[in-house]
């Protein structure tokens, strides 16, 4: 990097909506890094937990790292911490006090806290501090979960960024206050270098709800709700929307029971740091012994699964799986959210199983029950409005999301070159005193990191490749009794297969590949009779493959085995 030049680098988050947000922002030898989100495995990742940002070509700069910069405490900026924060040298961390209160959580249960330096930040305070050889200021922005804050970055030769983090502007927020536009604006003023800004929400034209409007909704569901019991399903991080249905339930004469140990666990920390106030009794965590004596009508209860997670509590209710919560007749479910892109299938299953248990169910089609948390395009007109930066990176989207970024930017009169369409390991360079761009030709190698059980590994590697292959053709086992001296085949070759054919056609096709398996064996043995056991193998599976692949038109994991006697 030439003297003098600010570096920027998307690690994580521009190739991909609401997963592994993360970046790096480079000064000299000093680095300061922007979130550690997480991404939740697909599906059709077999046996994956998540994935987590590729920071390998960072540990060699360890010292180098004057700090983490955390936007907000959703698990898409943060959840990667526990990995990625000590492989780096655990440098200090700052956040605000909510966010701070949920990593120091996740820290501890990982067991590294004691090695964490944990700084709590006052977006509202208009401080600026020196990191290294950067300033950098927080400022309050809205977002779905409490305490966000937007960042402002200032290198000593005059670069000057502003990241957004997530955003959205709402003027009557739950619990806290509005977004300081005025702080914003005056940052805009310094001449920005670069605004890198939330893409969210670019699909969604004019402007995004007030999470006020969401709680004047429930509390009309409430108010009219006479029969069964309501089940609220929403995020465990919406603390704003928790607050409001707390302030329902002790205007109604109702009792909160919270379902979910993330929900309990985040109302927990919520109360603990003075984000939740609430009357004795109000709120308890959702046990049979909890409920005793409570009329169903009485009874809210806030669930986990809006997005029909497998084996969270509302999937467990519709499942009828859950140890306190048995879905009747009269019942009413509230999916208070949005389907998350990719979870349509799992909500809607879901969905049609409490409806088969009789219960009524509510979605935001039927009235104001959610809105997002993030901006629509005319919060981000706003937002680029504001900061006259001269040069425009949208984030945190797929490439479709930032487009339509990119595109809302231009309308505003932004010069297409002055817009950077970054994908994860892109480098760009900042010239001195808010100067020109240089997209670099080298690009950080950035790969998939899975996290699978304790294990880490590459999306790439052979252990899910074995698992796929075993989902789409099953796996066939191959034991060879052979006489050590001569080699030959002693009795019969011995054979296991799962999800290679259907039950009526097993004993057949087993046949048929013994026959094989043994021809195949004894031929090879024949021709080479010095050859090495693992060669062996080899030509049996290779055989098989063929085999199998011309007989039953599928290519299972085959694994011979020869025991020797």
């Amino acid at each position: 990097m030439r003297e003098g030049y600010t570096r920027y680098i998307p690690i994580g988050g521009n190739n991909e909506t609401g997963a592994k947000n993360m970046g790096m922002v480079q000064y000299g030898n000093d680095i300061l890094l922007i979130d550690c989100g997480v991404q939740f495995a697909d599906p059709d990742m077999l046996g994956v937990n998540y994935s987590i940002p590729d920071v390998s070509f960072l540990t060699k700069y360890k010292k180098n790292i004057k700090g983490f910069l955390i936007t907000h405490a959703h698990l898409d900026h943060i959840g990667s911490l526990k990995h990625v924060y000590p492989a780096l040298g655990c440098p200090p961390l700052y956040g605000t006090r909510f966010t701070i209160g949920l990593i120091r959580k996740q820290l501890e249960e990982a067991g590294i806290l004691d090695k964490a330096v944990l700084i709590e930040v006052d977006a509202g305070s208009r401080e600026m501090m020196k990191i290294g050889e950067f300033k950098v200021e927080y400022f309050r922005v809205n977002h779905s979960v409490p305490d966000c804050a937007g960042l402002y970055i200032e290198s000593p030769t005059g670069t000057k960024i502003v990241h957004t983090g997530d955003f959205k502007i709402d003027f009557s927020p739950a619990i806290d206050q509005p977004a300081d536009l005025d702080r914003i604006a005056e940052i805009g003023k310094r001449g920005i270098s670069l605004l890198m800004s939330d893409s969210t929400g670019s699909i969604r034209k004019g402007f995004s709800m007030s999470e006020k409007n969401v709680g004047e909704e429930l509390d009309k569901i409430v108010a009219n709700h006479t029969k069964g019991r309501l089940i609220i399903a929403i995020f465990a991080s919406w603390i704003s929307r928790v607050q409001q249905l707390i302030n329902i339930a002790e205007k109604y004469g109702k009792t909160i029971f919270l379902s979910g140990r993330s929900m309990v666990e985040n109302v927990s920390i919520a109360k603990d740091l003075g984000y939740l106030t609430m009357k004795p009794g109000v709120v308890k965590k959702m046990t049979s012994k909890n409920v005793e004596g409570i009329p169903p009508h009485k009874q809210i209860i806030i669930t986990t699964g809006s997005q029909g997670e497998q084996f969270s509590a509302l999937a467990r209710m519709a499942e009828g799986k859950h140890n306190a919560v048995e879905i009747i007749r009269g019942d009413t479910i509230v999916f208070s959210s949005s389907v998350v892109p990719g979870n349509e299938k799992s909500v809607v299953g879901i969905i049609n199983k409490l409806i088969r248990l009789g219960a009524n169910v509510i979605t935001k089609d039927d009235g104001e029950v959610h809105t997002g948390g993030h901006a629509f395009q005319e919060e981000q007109k706003i937002m680029i409005n504001l900061v006259k930066p001269k040069y425009f990176m949208p984030v945190f989207g797929d490439l479709y999301f930032r487009t339509l970024h990119r595109n809302t930017a231009i309308g505003l009169g932004m010069k297409d070159n002055n817009v950077l369409m970054l994908d994860n390991g892109n480098i760009v360079d900042f010239a001195p005193n808010n100067g020109n761009v240089f997209k670099s030709k080298i690009k950080v190698p950035i790969q998939e990191i899975i996290i699978d059980g304790h294990g880490m590994g590459l999306a790439t590697s052979h252990v899910i490749k074995a698992r796929e292959k075993m989902m789409n053709s099953g796996v066939l086992v191959l034991l060879f009794k052979v006489d050590k001296k001569t080699r030959a085949i002693m009795g019969h070759i011995k054979i296991e297969s799962r999800g290679l054919v259907y039950l009526d056609e097993v004993r057949n096709i087993h046949r048929a590949i013994i026959k094989k398996s043994r021809e195949v064996y004894e031929n090879t043995i024949v021709d080479v009779p010095d050859m090495e056991e693992k060669d062996i193998i080899k030509i049996i599976k290779t055989d098989l493959e063929k085999f199998l692949l011309q007989k039953i038109d599928r290519e299972p994991m085959i694994i011979p085995i020869i025991a020797e006697v």
